[in-house]
Order: C-alpha cells, then structure tokens, then sequence
C-alpha cells in the first residue's frame, strides 16, 4: 500500500537513506536478491497493484560516493515468474541454485533453477529438480530456507 523504497545502510557510519526509482514504481514482494561488487538483483517477486507474479528481473548498480550515493536501475528482459522459492549458495563463487517457489498463488512450482553472477552479469539455467516425494508434491504450501552451501531444509505443514 505504499511506494516502493530501496533502503541503504551504511553499517559503518550508522546511517540510511531511502530511494524511489520509477522502475520499481509496481513493487515486489517475496521476491529473490543476488548481490555482486555494487550490482543487486531483484528476480520474480509478487505484485500486490496486480495481484501477479510477473516475470520480472532488475538490476539495482550502487555507488557509494562520499556525501550521497548514486543508484540506478535497469530492468532486465530475462526475468522468471516466481515467488517464495529458496535460494542456497553453492561456495565461494557467485552461483545458487533456486529450489521451489510459486508460479500463481495456487501453484507451485517444482522446479530448479541455477543462478551465475559473473562480470558480464546474471545468468540462469534450468537445473534438474530432485525427486519430490508425494507430500511435497500434494501440499498447499511449503516453506524453507538454505541451510547452508547446497542445502535447503524445506517444511510441509501437516494437513488438519
């Protein structure tokens, strides 16, 4: 119900500051972020204005400038519709695997994903998805998060 905002903290200093960007204009909730050097990226996420999961992807570049920093925004054409989905990193490097998540508030969705951050910028690749066991695959809703390098613990609520 409110503008979106892109919130930055300076940890060192003890200060933040808010920033509208007119790309972020719709928002997005529950939605994945990768960071490297002084680039973010924004994938999927939910809308409340449509009640969607568009197949969104954004680049926040962040320079922290003595006195004021300057960030800019570019929305990217390589996008995914999805919501929710755990994300774990692989090691050192700047690579993830994306399990999960939501396609429509009614359907999840089942698969995998990897994700490179490189010089050149994101990459994504479809990964082979586990072996779902017929509890995960029958449930309404799931939740989870990385358990550390290349482990998510993922929770199936009990029905009734």
């Amino acid at each position: 119900d409110c503008p979106p905002q892109v919130f930055l903290f300076d940890l060192e200093f003890g200060c933040s500051s808010a920033h509208i960007l007119p790309e972020l204009s719709h928002g997005q909730s529950f939605h994945l972020a990768f960071a490297r050097a002084d680039c973010v990226y924004f994938l999927g996420g939910h809308s409340l204005s449509s009640d969607s999961r568009p197949p969104r992807l954004f680049c926040l570049h962040v320079e922290l400038l003595q006195g004021s920093p300057l960030i800019s925004c570019e929305s990217l054409n390589t996008g995914m519709s999805i919501s929710s989905a755990i994300i774990t990193r692989t090691g050192p490097t700047h690579r993830y695997i994306i399990l999960g998540g939501y396609k429509l508030d009614s359907q999840k969705r089942l698969e995998c994903s990897t994700v490179t951050l490189d010089e050149k910028g994101i990459h994504i690749d479809h990964l082979e998805p586990p072996t779902w066991i017929p509890d995960i695959i029958h449930s309404r809703t799931w939740f989870g998060g990385s358990a550390g390098e290349e482990s998510i613990l993922l929770g199936v609520p009990t029905e009734g």
